[in-house]
Order: C-alpha cells, then structure tokens, then sequence
C-alpha cells in the first residue's frame, strides 16, 4: 500500500527515457512519392486578412466669403469749382441823423420865436421889456416848453424816418399837444400842485393852462414842427431815391455777373 503523500511536498519528476530513432536507409526513398500536404481551401480564405473598410472622416470646409473686387472707377473729367464772391447789397441810408440834427435846430428857433413873440405880448401889455424879458428868460414858462419841444421833436424825428411830407403834417400836431400838455404839468408840479387842495389845484392848472405863454408855446411848437419838419420830409425823399437807385444798380451788376457766369460756363 502506497503511502499518501503530502500535496505541499514537492514531486520529483520522472525521468522518461528518450526515443530511439532508427535509421532509415537510402534505400527506402527510392520510388516514395513525395507527400504533398494537402491545403485546405476554407483554411486558405480565412487565413487571408479580410479587408479594412476606412470609413472616410467629413471635411468640413468653411467657406470663405468671396469679395468681388470693386470695378474700377473709369476716371471722370473733374468739373471745375469755381468760387465767386457774393455782391454785398447796399445797405439802405436813413434819415435819422439829419432829423434830429434839424429838430434841435428847431428847437433854437423856437426858443427864438417864443422869446420874440413874449416880448411883442409884454410891449402890447404896456410893461417893460427890458425888465420883464429877462425875468421870463430865466422863469419855468421858458424853458419847461423849449425842452420839452427838443424832446418830442427829436423822438418824431427819430421814428418818422424816411417818412413822406404827411407824415410830418400830422406829427406836427402831436408835438405841439404833447408840448403844450406836459409843460404845463410839470409847471403844476413845480409850483406844488400835489400838496393843494382841490379847489386850489384846479383854479391854479386853469391859470397854468391857460396862460398866454403857453398857449403861444402851443402855437408856435406846431409852426415850427410842421416846417421844420417838411425840410426833413425833403430830404428823407431824396434819401430815398438814392436807396432806389443803388439798389437797382446793385440788381443790375448781379444779373450781369450771373450772366456772364453762364457765357464762360454753358454747361454749368
């Protein structure tokens, strides 16, 4: 009976002895046909390598816009530019200056003539001139309506203008009325007007307002405003036909730039 061995304890291999090859003769290969091993055909067709399919990756092809090129620009005759001053038009002349020139010589003779008329009153009166005169010289009555007319004078004149002859007709009256009315109250308010009773205040504007030298203020400032006046209406119309005619001549020059402009320029 076998002892059992121990499965961890290593087995001693056997010893095999090895196979005897006999020798062949020569003899033997003489008429044996050569083996020729036989292939099979199934073997043959799988031992060829089966055909690798490369699927083909997608290109992906940004396309790029396409700029046509701008044709070229076919060179153009350039048309010539030709920069022509502007005539300046003639500024219109005013009457202004001369007017209020000739009202402060009207106001001087006004003075004149109401001091000449004061003075033919005081000698009707039976008074003395050379006494009273120069006391009415260097009174309110005097010179309250000669300033006053300066004033009004200048400001018609200074509005009117140009105006025609009727203008200074009618604008004579209102000279002599605003001359008349405000001297007259600002000889009330120099005399204290303001702190007289009623009664007082209107007994004295009936004395101011009716008073010989002021009405002759009244008269004369109307006289000397319309005539005054007309030789300013004069020369206003003569100020005018020169703004007529340099206007026309400046119309004139223009049409015959344009004019000309167009003979050198037909195509323009």
């Amino acid at each position: 009976m076998a002892e059992p061995t121990d499965p961890n304890t290593p087995t001693e291999p056997e010893v095999v002895a090895p196979a005897t090859v006999e020798p062949v003769s020569a003899a033997e290969h003489v008429g044996v046909d050569p083996v020729v091993p036989e292939v099979d055909e199934a073997e043959v067709v799988d031992d060829v390598a089966e055909p690798v399919v490369v699927e083909p990756e997608p290109v992906v092809v940004t396309a790029e816009p396409v700029v046509e090129a701008a044709p070229a620009a076919v060179p153009v005759e350039a048309r010539e530019v030709v920069y022509v001053q502007a005539p300046t038009p003639p500024t219109a002349r005013h009457n202004r200056g001369f007017g209020v020139l000739i009202s402060l010589l009207g106001a001087a003779a006004f003075a004149l003539a109401y001091l000449g008329v004061v003075a033919i009153l005081i000698a009707l009166t039976g008074a003395s001139v050379d006494s009273s005169l120069p006391q009415f010289l260097t009174s309110l009555s005097f010179w309250v309506p000669v300033g006053v007319y300066a004033v009004f004078a200048c400001l018609f004149a200074l509005i009117v203008n140009r105006a025609a002859w009727w203008a200074h007709v009618l604008g004579s009256l209102f000279v002599a009325i605003l001359t008349y009315a405000i001297s007259g109250g600002i000889i009330l308010l120099a005399l204290g007007a303001i702190g007289m009773t009623a009664e007082e205040g209107v007994a004295k504007a009936a004395e101011v307002f009716g008073s010989p030298l002021l009405i002759t203020a009244l008269v004369l400032a109307r006289e000397i405003s319309l005539w005054f006046g007309l030789a300013i209406a004069a020369r206003g119309r003569r100020v005018k036909e020169r703004n007529a005619a340099e206007r026309a001549q400046f119309e004139q020059s223009v049409a015959d730039r344009r004019a000309e402009y167009e003979r050198a320029h037909p195509s323009a």
